[in-house]
């Protein structure tokens, strides 16, 4: 009986294949992924809630990793939304004020592991679609003051117009 419970085991956790092939290991990053390029902080993890996000909301995000290079004080993130491939939104976010410091640290913020949080109204304007759930395709990127990314995710993000 005993070798049976451990074969089971061992099917389990090496052989079964939706196990095998990661399907339950939980993603970080809400879908999204790096960017096409390398570049010297990596983020990890990645959160905003509410998911799908709704117009006229407070959404609010988590963001963290590893970097290898300091967020100096002056450096921003920035956001460009795509729909079909055209761009539709883009903000920009003092990313030491409004992420860095919001979570009690201050720049510059020295290279290792991470962890911050933000958050962004999302005000409906009189040019958005409404009642309709929209999927754009989202590019957030960390820079510095002279322009210099340090960090690139991307991936869509799903949108509730009231």
């Amino acid at each position: 009986m005993y070798k049976l419970i451990v074969l089971f085991f061992i099917y389990i956790l090496f052989i079964n294949p939706t196990y095998s092939k990661g399907e339950y290991k939980k993603d970080n990053l809400s879908g999204f992924k790096e960017c096409d390029d390398t570049f010297p902080n990596k983020i990890t993890h990645f959160t905003f809630d509410p998911n799908p996000t709704v117009k006229n909301t407070t959404i609010k995000f988590e963001i963290g990793g590893t970097s290898r290079v300091p967020f100096d004080k002056g450096s921003y993130i920035s956001g460009m939304s795509f729909r079909n491939g055209d761009p539709i939104n883009f903000y920009v976010q003092d990313f030491c004020e409004e992420w860095v410091e919001a979570s009690g640290e201050h720049c510059p913020v020295k290279p290792g592991e991470f962890y911050f949080k933000g958050s962004q109204y999302l005000k409906q304007t009189s040019e958005d679609p409404t009642d309709v759930t929209l999927t754009d395709y989202l590019r957030l990127v960390i820079a510095s003051p002279e322009g210099h990314i340090r960090s690139c995710i991307e991936g869509d993000i799903t949108t509730v117009y009231l």
